[in-house]
């Protein structure tokens, strides 16, 4: 029976060991009815496209995609404008560095700022305002209105949804104006497409051509006249009128004239699995000023990928580069159709996607160094190397620690290994289950959501790498749920009732990561996973000129690995469903933008040789990490941690071109816990030379990362074939 995949986890409130607090940077412009109780008050999404608009001065891009849009209010400058800038730079107009004549590039963005269009009115200036509402997970309706001079009723109200082909604002009581900072060459009045439409042609000084499509109602009167090199305005105040702007590619012109009318306002999601089979949709809901056939929406080349046949039917032939994710292309439709094949089959035990390997077939001797490696690593102090102060670097522990209780239940079959391995780990998990670990996570009120308490004590908005601020949440956290899976697992097994007993707390924690459904009223819906773009953002509350960002793939994709294991251990079919699609999803789009084989066609061809992208904007990519250049940490944090599910995201082809030409040899004169990760990604296209690395006596425990143990990388290398 097909299962849906956005059934809500639970709808309760969070239990009260989480003490409640207000947010210490509020959003700005956000409209949040104050005399609403808790749970009637909406939950406002931390970690995705417009929160640019809510945070520090407001004035930072938003990426819609692929439009750029950004509110102009400050007045700095001659060129001083007041309204919502529009800019689309194409894949020509990239910076590369930092040598810019170098082929292999280290990173590139699009410029930004570049005014082309914008959508504002005569009565705008220092004095106007900006309201935010119907915060949702695709979309946040902006409206912009002019200080109180100018009498009330006069506001411009601007949909900004993800994916949709127009820029559209309804302009109620205004005289509208539209700018361009680069300068109106030609502008002119064009045939109408359709009854009550009126249509303008731009040809702006850089050579760009853009279209300004103007829906009048009756009895209405509309006149735009250029009044300057970089100004349109309307000859009079109008009662309501939408406009939409669109950038203009060869042979696109008609197409856009039967599209123009139509606009959206919101998007959701829906999908069920049925064993391998996965279907997804996502629906625009649709507003409509004239008879137009179907909204105009652009679909990511991962979209494209997996479109159903009904889909290909309503491509429209063109497109418009996106900043850091190649092409998007026009789509007439209301609604994106997508296809996967969802990996059912990988669970906790060793799994490799190397051809014709006969998976999880132990040795005895394999099984005599996995036995003593198990032996001298539960000797260590687990309590102590998880109740830390960071949430990141405990939740590595627990998961590592759980890995080595499962390899004595499940490989070596050692049933006081296994119940001493159990008390230790479920001994630390305790302390956080309590909410007793040296920073207590706290309920915040304001954006609802589940935060470390770091900040408040610290007053340092980047402790624990900004967990109090919606940072990183999925990396956290998706470590605590999968060590919660592993746990669960081997207790059921023995009879136990710890699910039952944690299910609460670790739900609670993928709520506040991946809530699925709007009738869970405390938390977001999936705060991390960006379902359009197909992978997680990790930067929460932090204003940025190059939009969000996201370091670590392997980091993202162990948390939706996470979900989908304590999904079935907990015995929620939906979460376990919703897991799987997030893999096979992250799967395509990793595979189209992060990881580089040398025959990727959508991303740049100047950054194909770094194999990763790196950090990855929303308008930039840059091939470095936030804590150290070091080509091993470069391409390192990537792979962490090795798990079964590595080898379905990370092919056993491009891990071998990534090795032979970047880290072969840095490997070799590593000396930390970065050559244990190399090795044990070297698992993943040759796996006997990984087993030789950890079982060579000479190897040494300083080769081990935090969240790594020779155990399990001894138990993944030789259960896919290394021993």
């Amino acid at each position: 029976m097909p299962v849906e995949l956005f059934q809500p986890i639970a709808v309760t409130a969070p239990h009260p060991h989480f003490a409640r607090r207000s947010h210490p940077v509020p959003p700005r412009s956000l409209a949040i009815p104050a005399d609403k109780d808790e749970k009637d008050r909406p939950a406002i999404p931390t970690n995705n496209f417009y929160s640019n608009l809510y945070l520090g001065n407001q004035d930072q891009p938003v990426f819609m995609c692929p439009y750029a849009l950004w509110w102009d209010h400050r007045g700095e400058g001659p060129d001083a404008h007041y309204g919502l800038s529009i800019s689309q730079t194409s894949r020509e107009q990239r910076v590369y560095g930092p040598d810019p004549g170098n082929p292999n590039a280290q990173y590139f963005f699009h410029p930004a700022g570049i005014r082309s269009m914008s959508l504002s009115a005569f009565e705008f200036d220092k004095t106007m305002t900006m309201e935010l509402s119907s915060a949702a997970q695709f979309s946040v309706v902006a409206q912009f209105k002019p200080g109180s001079v100018h009498g009330s009723g006069k506001v411009l109200n601007v949909p900004i949804v993800l994916g949709t082909g127009f820029i559209s604002g309804i302009y109620y009581n205004l005289i509208p104006r539209m700018n361009s900072a680069v300068g109106f060459k030609i502008f002119k009045d064009k045939p109408s497409p359709r009854k009550g439409i009126q249509k303008y042609g731009i040809e702006l000084r850089d050579g760009t051509k853009w279209l300004v499509y103007a829906w009048v109602p009756e009895g209405e009167h509309l006149k735009l006249k250029k009044d300057g090199e970089h100004t349109v305005t309307a000859e009079q105040r109008v009662r309501s009128v939408l406009f939409q702007i669109c950038k203009l590619v060869d042979g696109a012109e008609k197409i856009y004239d039967n599209f123009a009318g139509k606009y959206s306002n919101k998007a959701q999601m829906s999908g069920t699995a049925n064993g391998t089979n996965g279907d997804l949709r996502i629906n625009w809901s649709t507003r409509q000023a004239n008879n137009a056939n179907a909204l105009l929406l652009f679909a990511l080349p991962h979209h494209v990928a997996s479109f159903s046949d009904q889909m290909k039917k309503r491509a429209l032939g063109f497109g418009l580069d996106s900043p850091t994710k190649g092409k998007m292309m026009a789509y007439g439709t209301n609604d994106f159709f997508m296809h996967e094949n969802l990996p059912v089959d990988i669970n906790f035990m060793p799994w490799t996607s190397i051809p014709n390997v006969k998976m999880n077939q132990f040795s005895n001797e394999a099984l005599g160094h996995i036995y003593h490696a198990a032996c001298d690593e539960l000797e260590q102090d687990v309590n102590a190397q998880c109740n830390l102060n960071s949430m990141y670097f405990s939740g590595k522990a627990l998961d590592k620690f759980a890995f080595i209780a499962y390899v004595a239940h499940e490989i070596l079959g050692n049933l006081a290994m296994t119940q001493a391995a159990m008390n230790k780990v479920a001994n630390a998990f305790r302390v956080f289950s309590a909410n007793k670990q040296q920073y207590p996570l706290v309920y915040d009120t304001t954006y609802k959501g589940i935060v470390s308490s770091g900040s408040f004590v610290t007053e340092n908005a980047l402790e624990d790498f900004g967990n109090t601020y919606y940072n990183d949440h999925h990396f956290h956290y998706g470590y605590f749920i999968h060590a919660a899976a592993i746990i669960g697992y081997i207790d059921s097994a023995l009879g136990g009732t710890w699910v039952y007993d944690n299910k609460d707390f670790v739900n609670t924690l993928v709520r506040d990561i991946a809530n699925p459904s709007e009738q869970d009223p405390y938390f977001p819906i999936s705060r991390s996973f960006d379902w359009f773009h197909g992978h997680s953002w990790a930067k929460g509350l932090f204003e940025s000129g190059d939009g969000k960002d996201q370091e670590s793939t392997s980091e993202d994709y162990h948390h939706a690995y996470a979900i989908k294991l304590w999904g079935k251990v907990s015995g929620d079919k939906s979460m376990e469903a919703r897991g799987n699609m997030m893999l096979a999803i992250m799967k395509r789009s990793f595979n189209s933008y992060f990881m580089m084989l040398g025959k990727n066609t959508i991303q740049d061809p100047r950054i194909l040789s770094n194999k990763v992208t790196g950090i990855l904007f929303e308008n930039k990519i840059d091939h470095t990490t936030y804590f150290s250049p070091r080509i091993e940490c470069v391409q390192g944090i990537h792979m962490i941690p090795i798990t079964s599910v590595s080898s379905y995201m990370r092919s056993p082809e491009f891990v071998y071109e990534e090795w032979s030409m970047l880290l072969q040899r840095v490997a070799e004169t590593v000396d930390d816990g970065w050559k244990g990760i190399l090795y044990a990604n070297v698992a993943l296209f040759d796996p006997r030379a990984s087993w030789q690395f950890f079982a060579h006596p000479k190897f040494s425990n300083q080769w081990l990362d935090g969240g790594a143990s020779r155990t399990w990388y001894l138990t993944y290398a030789a259960g896919v074939g290394g021993a």
